[in-house]
């Protein structure tokens, strides 16, 4: 398995924004697979200081594919029988269910057909509802900010869905799994001010997941989030200068990517070395990333190619071995089995694992953005180490971090936020952005962020029986306690309202 330089630089910052469970790992060496023309292979988890990257991946949309797989509990839909809600109060009916619920019901904006009776919207294809392979996608409603468009829609298949792998989240709910393959764009980029470049992000098409339940055996309901800031990012002289320092990292060790994609322990060790030194002269040009400014109102435009679900009971290649032997494999046989999966499993969806509904089908849905509610606090300071926070920004929803390096820091960190009794802030359940904290019912009166090393992060300071209840525990076993012992930098932020 080749893999470019630029695509090498892309595993370490994969590794920041995915962290795995351990009780994962298995499930997910064994879910390996091709995603489309994306080449992935998860890495046996190891309890080394480091020596290799632990996911390689040519995108983190495809990373988030295979991690699906992990997060999930195994069991068949008991489909939820109720009386279907009017469309357009499906924040109401969902909200409370979803990983980054809150009160959006109050604030949405219903999606209502221009010109069309109630007759015609449960038969014909409208503005925003299109049927296309016996699937009907419709979207009902509609709330924007800065940094998030949250869409809800109801999916109705003309005939009964397939039993379908269920998720648990933090509330306890189980929601199906599905995911759609789609591209967007937004109207007002077609005529970019001249300092700004079309966003490389938009450029291919991308995975969403949908987080909703089953209303009845036909129909689906669900709220979409789509990362808006993260849309509107230039990355173009980020790129730019990112290729020039990792060549000029390459040359300083007299190496080529052929050297460093040598599957060999030798090959390892330069790979290691390679990214090490690239973490610590890259963090300082995320500076060089510029946020698009976005208009008050414009239209998104969606192209949902593809509609997945993960059956409930998936039929994964049997390797011949068992967990245990797997875990005792040297790196070289641990590929020659990977090697071995056949052409079938590689592919996906494919027919062994999902069901799944060929687009597309195409929306244009208005968006007002509605930054009343948000608050952006301009931090801007390093310490000794030169890491620090650059700016955080809070919605009725959510809190996105942004870290800042100085150059020749290293930047090879993990992100944790904790809450005013010190338990840990949760990211959405299929998101994987761990600078970006869902607040939900949380008191965020004051906030504790640690920017912390990688690998001992993932070695030595996770772990679910740290997270919570803090509050009830002697000082000396708080998880803020370990956390600021082992900080590359802690900041503590007071908000004057707790969260709604």
């Amino acid at each position: 398995m080749k893999l470019n330089d630029k695509e090498k630089i892309i595993q370490k910052e994969l590794r920041k924004e995915v962290e795995i469970p351990d009780e994962v790992q298995t499930k997910v060496q064994e879910a390996y697979r091709m995603i489309e023309n994306h080449e992935i292979l998860q890495e046996k988890r190891e309890k080394r200081s480091y020596d290799r990257l632990s996911v390689m991946a040519k995108a983190a949309g495809s990373v988030a594919a295979v991690l699906f797989v992990g997060f999930v509990v195994c069991v068949a839909n008991p489909v939820m029988a109720r009386e279907l809600p009017v469309v357009g109060g499906l924040f109401a009916v969902l909200q409370d269910k979803v990983s980054f619920f809150g009160n959006f019901a109050d604030k949405a904006e219903p999606l209502v057909e221009p010109e069309t009776t109630e007759e015609a919207k449960d038969t014909d294809d409208g503005a925003y509802v299109k049927t296309k392979d016996g699937l009907t996608i419709r979207f009902a409603e509609v709330y924007a900010n800065s940094q998030k468009i949250y869409l809800t829609m109801e999916v109705k298949s003309e005939e009964p869905f397939p039993d379908t792998m269920m998720m648990k989240t933090e509330q306890n709910s189980q929601l199906p799994v599905f995911y759609m393959n789609y591209t967007r764009d937004y109207s007002f980029l077609s005529e970019l001010p001249e300092e700004y470049q079309y966003p490389e992000a938009l450029k291919s098409a991308d995975i969403a997941y949908p987080e909703g339940e089953f209303l009845d055996e036909n129909t689906y309901a669900c709220i979409w989030s789509i990362d808006l800031e993260h849309d509107m990012q230039d990355t173009s002289e980020y790129d730019r200068k990112y290729d020039e320092m990792t060549q000029g990292v390459l040359d300083e060790m007299g190496v080529t990517n052929d050297d460093l994609d040598d599957e060999t322990e030798e090959g390892y060790a330069l790979l290691s070395e390679f990214i090490d030194k690239v973490s610590e002269r890259g963090g300082s040009l995320r500076s060089e990333i510029k946020q698009i400014p976005v208009p008050e109102t414009f239209t998104l435009s969606l192209n949902i190619e593809k509609f997945v679900g993960a059956k409930a009971n998936p039929e994964y290649w049997d390797n011949g071995y068992s967990e245990e032997e797997l875990s005792a494999m040297s790196d070289k046989e641990w590929r020659e089995v990977m090697n071995q999966v056949p052409e079938e499993y590689r592919t996906h969806p494919n027919k062994h694992e999902n069901f799944w509904y060929e687009g597309g089908w195409e929306f244009e849905i208005p968006i007002t953005i509605d930054d009343s509610q948000t608050e952006i606090l301009e931090i801007n300071e390093t310490n000794d180490k030169g890491v620090g926070l650059k700016s955080i920004m809070k919605t009725p929803y959510e809190i996105t971090i942004e870290e800042l390096y100085e150059e020749g820091s290293d930047a090879d960190s993990f992100l944790v936020a904790l809450d005013a009794n010190g338990n840990k802030l949760p990211n959405a359940a299929l998101v994987g952005n761990t600078n970006n904290f869902m607040i939900q019912d949380r008191d965020i009166s004051t906030v504790d962020i640690y920017i912390l090393d990688y690998i001992q992060y993932m070695d030595e300071l996770k772990g679910e029986d740290k997270y919570n209840n803090n509050e009830n525990k002697p000082e000396e076993e708080k998880w803020s306690t370990l956390l600021e012992k082992n900080a590359k930098y802690h900041k503590t932020i007071h908000f004057e309202d707790k969260t709604e």
